[in-house]
């Protein structure tokens, strides 16, 4: 119904971010970054918008996908911006400053990107998956 909750959000809301972000999916899979790129940019408003929760009322932040396809798309200084633009809203984040390494190395900032590989792996040192491209974001 319009009135349905999912925790401290509109189901409306949730979805909202559910719908852009499976539309970029279908876009990327059509090779279509640049729509993409759009969608994501509006799940993650999307995701801003909505009320704070623990548990998240949307689990994989979507800004980490919006990095992951810039870099994609060799949009490398934007991606960065987008990955710490995450850590502001997540610090320490494993996936974002997995992402953020990436994008340092891909713009050739090689020492910022060793200082970060090592909050990453503090970060990351329990995981039980392993990221090695910046496609495992999405």
């Amino acid at each position: 119904s319009a009135g349905a909750t999912w925790d401290l959000n509109s189901a409306n809301s949730v979805l909202k971010i559910a719908g852009l972000v499976l539309d970029a999916r279908i876009a990327l899979a059509k090779g279509d970054k640049k729509s993409a790129i759009g969608f994501l940019k509006k799940a993650v408003e999307a995701e801003d918008a909505i009320n704070y929760a623990e548990p998240p009322g949307w689990y994989i932040p979507a800004r980490e996908s919006l990095g992951s396809v810039l870099m994609l798309n060799c949009d490398y200084a934007e991606a960065e911006r987008v990955f710490r633009v995450g850590l502001d809203k997540n610090p320490r984040s494993g996936r974002s400053l997995f992402g953020l390494m990436e994008s340092l190395k891909a713009q050739g900032k090689n020492y910022d990107a060793q200082l970060v590989q090592k909050e990453f792996e503090v970060a990351w040192k329990n995981a039980d998956i392993q990221l090695k491209q910046v496609e495992d974001l999405l």
